[in-house]
């Protein structure tokens, strides 16, 4: 949405306080209950005009564009993290809001629009000092709707709060967040880097484990762990590749080729292996969008396991700078005889792989590794006269404990020494 009508101007604390206590005086007849501290607890229900309540600000699925937003205007991280009470901060916070109301996937923006009216029974939360917990796409959403068209959307004017009266600290805010969040029917889930992000900051910032964020998110501690060592991969990759440290809208757009890479470097159990496959996801990542949509193509090519030494040796002959183990006697029939050789039988060395450069935007690297998809894809035609032999033996020898009915006696024979002559042709023609 480029144009924004609403332009939030935060009310005082001590008037917001105020406004919800005097509220709380005339609330109304029903209450709406919240998971809070381990138990249920009925949280009475106030009108309130839209101008009273202020969004959230660490907030979890805002975290990611709140992230870009401070690396493009050159603020201080936690910019946003001290924001509260400030117009600037939550004038932005709205507009990012509003803009994920209007999300395809759960368009907020569009259903209150054709609804003109809020639903009381469905209530926004705030704690006592107007801070929205849960309802901050909502509330962005309807203060733009009322402002496109006061008359028409005036039912929007004063809408219904359930007031948390107790006390919050922050992990209890999150605790009731992230239960709403998986009980909620037809919810938007987090954008995979915010929830990469909620997890590091409940990990860090609240000191949970994976456990009790699992529990609180609807998700086991092994997707847990995944998340946040992707997100640590991420940060590093974005720190010395990238070189725009915490800036998530460089791969923003790159979710599969992450998720990917960390399931296959997860199936691994040398550091070697696993090292290789997270730096092929650091090149294909700086160098994204510049291989004609095949980045997903080349990682998963590149990425195999079986094809990891094969990739090795072809990056290791590219940079000569590159110090690897003794050469290996060469096989005259290898179609990669030509390359230095990492020791077959040995695990990769993550020191070999850690002199891989990882160079951003950079045409010759580029072009290297479609070297190696292109080296793999002649080895695979190398090999596939070798095993269409092997699988002909091996059917041929399976022959030999079948019955030969009587009726096809003759026809088998035929085929037989069918495959006799051309057999023989090839080993002629081919010269074998």
């Amino acid at each position: 949405m480029a144009d924004y009508r609403y332009n939030v101007n935060v009310v005082d604390v001590v008037k917001r306080r105020k406004i919800i206590k005097e509220n709380l005086k005339k609330k109304l007849s029903h209450k709406e209950s919240f998971k809070i501290k381990n138990r249920w607890v009925a949280c009475p229900i106030v009108l309130l005009d839209i101008d009273v309540p202020v969004y959230h600000l660490n907030n979890g699925r805002t975290r990611d564009r709140q992230r870009t937003y401070i690396k493009e205007n050159k603020h201080k991280d936690n910019y946003f993290e001290k924001g509260l009470e400030n117009n600037q901060q939550q004038r932005q916070q709205h507009k990012i809001l509003v803009d994920l109301s209007q999300d395809p996937t759960a368009n907020i923006y569009k259903e209150l629009r054709s609804s003109i009216k809020f639903r009381e029974d469905a209530p926004l939360l705030i704690d006592s000092n107007g801070m929205l917990i849960n309802g901050n796409r909502r509330m962005a959403a309807i203060r733009e709707l009322y402002k496109s068209d006061v008359k028409k959307y005036d039912g929007f004017k004063r809408i219904p709060c359930a007031v948390i009266e107790q006390h919050l600290d922050d992990l209890t805010i999150k605790e009731i967040e992230n239960f709403l969040q998986v009980i909620k029917e037809n919810k938007q889930d987090y954008s995979w880097v915010s929830l990469c992000m909620e997890i590091q900051d409940e990990r860090k910032r609240l000191g949970l484990n994976n456990k009790q964020i699992g529990v609180n998110m609807g998700k086991t501690e092994k997707e847990i762990e995944r998340y946040f060592n992707l997100i640590t991969i991420i940060d590093d990759c974005l720190d010395k590749d990238h070189r725009t440290p915490g800036d998530y809208s460089k791969i923003k757009n790159q979710e599969q080729l992450w998720k990917n890479t960390i399931e296959r470097a997860e199936r691994q159990r040398n550091k070697g292996d696993k090292d290789l496959i997270y730096k092929i996801a650091r090149i294909i990542s700086v160098n994204s969008g510049k291989f004609e949509d095949r980045d997903y193509q080349i990682a998963s090519a590149l990425q195999k396991k079986n094809n990891l030494k094969q990739v090795l040796n072809y990056l290791t002959s590219k940079y000569t700078s590159i110090k690897t183990t003794k050469n290996i006697k060469k096989d005259e029939n290898d179609p990669l005889r030509g390359l230095r050789r990492v020791e077959v039988s040995s695990s990769i060395d993550p020191s070999i792989v850690n002199q891989i450069p990882v160079k951003r935007d950079d045409e010759k690297q580029r072009a290297i590794l479609l070297g190696a998809i292109e080296t793999l894809e002649q080895a695979g035609d190398n090999k596939a006269s070798l095993n269409y032999s092997v699988a002909a033996l091996q059917k041929i020898e399976t022959m030999n404990s079948l019955r030969f009915p009587e009726i096809y006696k003759d026809k088998i024979k035929k085929n037989l020494n069918d495959i006799i002559r051309k057999a023989q042709r090839i080993i002629k023609d081919k010269k074998l």
